[in-house]
């Protein structure tokens, strides 16, 4: 047994192909180049940057407001995260309630719609009766009065402005 494969390591040393084979140690004309783990540390190093950059920049709260280019939200020092809940928004003159246009005289029966379909969809839970409110900073007072007391008297006891923090 240790005879064969002396025989057949003997016979690959000095073969036919021995003198073009990479392995072979009699081989002195082509010299091993270090291009293959010069370009797998690079594009490990891209790839690490890329994964860091992307968990930098991901948001795990989500996107919960679309803002319009036009739409400057006031600025706050005590701000928290913004929560999923109804959002009433002011765009010009025109009242949307969860991204559906409103007359601002059917603001309440929107606002009460809402808290009939959560209470339809989740029988379990007991309605938090919050409401976002995104409006403009230029907004008039009045404007906002009405949304505020259109709001109380649906049932919103809890009415949040949504704002950008300093």
């Amino acid at each position: 047994m240790i005879d064969n494969q002396r025989i057949l390591s003997d016979s690959s040393i000095h073969g036919i192909l021995a003198g073009e084979s990479y392995i072979s140690p009699e081989h002195t004309n082509h010299k091993r180049t270090v291009t293959g783990d010069l370009l797998l540390t690079a594009l490990i190093d891209a790839f690490s940057i890329l994964v860091i950059f992307l968990l930098m920049s991901f948001s795990s709260t989500g996107d919960i407001l679309f803002i319009s280019k036009d739409q400057e939200l006031p600025k706050a020092s005590l701000a928290s995260v913004l929560e999923r809940n109804p959002i009433v928004k002011i765009e010009g003159s025109t009242l949307f309630v969860e991204d559906k246009e409103v007359a601002p005289e059917n603001l309440i029966g929107e606002l009460i719609a809402l808290r009939k379909q959560f209470a339809e969809t989740r029988p379990d839970e007991e309605y938090p009766g919050i409401v976002t409110v995104q409006a403009d900073r230029r907004v008039k007072y009045e404007v906002l009065n009405q949304i505020v007391t259109a709001a109380s008297s649906a049932g919103f006891g809890d009415i949040r402005f949504a704002v950008l923090a300093k």
